[in-house]
């Protein structure tokens, strides 16, 4: 029987094993960060509103808010508005040679995180709702556990494998929801959250 919470398929991956903790920013240097992130046209008007508290956290090169988003717009139901657009990348501020979106940090953190705080914003504040749910993905009606990424060289967890390929998991590990407890409640709150326990704790016993 798949699991359903309120018309969202919970896909099995997430009662999987994870593959360690969510690993930290001064080892995987902002993996994620790596082709910015689609997000509602509602949350980017929400975004630039909050331009001057932003700003600060940037340097002076990327203080144009005119350049912290694509032109580019796609229709998709998994944006509440039906609408999304997707953040600028750019080179990255801590000399790698790599790119990554316009708000990442020499230090990988997030100006928009940054700026959140700094204002006493509740979590997640105005950082993008598939940013504060990573590797958590919600999409096309299902939520699990985003592996594509992680295929492209934005994994979340480590220990990680050759590039291109997951790790192997040990039935000793966590489950995947258990580790990404704040990801899942954030997605589905609590009450979904306890769905995927008890699931997992009937599947333990059998």
């Amino acid at each position: 029987m798949p699991m359903i919470f309120r018309g969202l398929t919970l896909n099995p991956n997430l009662l999987k094993p994870a593959r360690g903790a969510p690993c930290q920013l001064d080892e995987c240097g902002g993996a994620c960060c790596v082709g910015g992130i689609w997000l509602d046209v509602l949350h980017v008007e929400k975004i630039l509103d909050h331009s001057e508290l932003i700003k600060p956290w940037l340097p002076t090169e990327r203080q144009d808010s005119d350049g912290w988003f694509s032109d580019e717009v796609v229709e998709h139901a998994d944006f509440a508005s039906g609408v999304g657009t997707a953040t600028a990348i750019g080179p990255r501020l801590d000399g790698s040679g790599r790119v990554a979106c316009v708000f990442a940090l020499a230090d990988h953190s997030c100006a928009l995180e940054n700026a959140s705080r700094q204002a006493g914003k509740p979590w997640p504040g105005l950082k993008p709702f598939d940013c504060a749910t990573y590797p958590v993905l919600r999409s096309e009606g299902e939520l699990r556990r985003d592996t594509e990424s992680a295929r492209r060289g934005a994994d979340c967890q480590g220990p990680k494998g050759r590039k291109g390929e997951e790790a192997a998991t040990t039935p000793d590990q966590p489950a995947f929801f258990q580790v990404f407890r704040r990801e899942i409640e954030l997605s589905i709150g609590a009450q979904g959250y306890a769905l995927l326990q008890s699931t997992w704790e009937r599947r333990q016993r059998r």
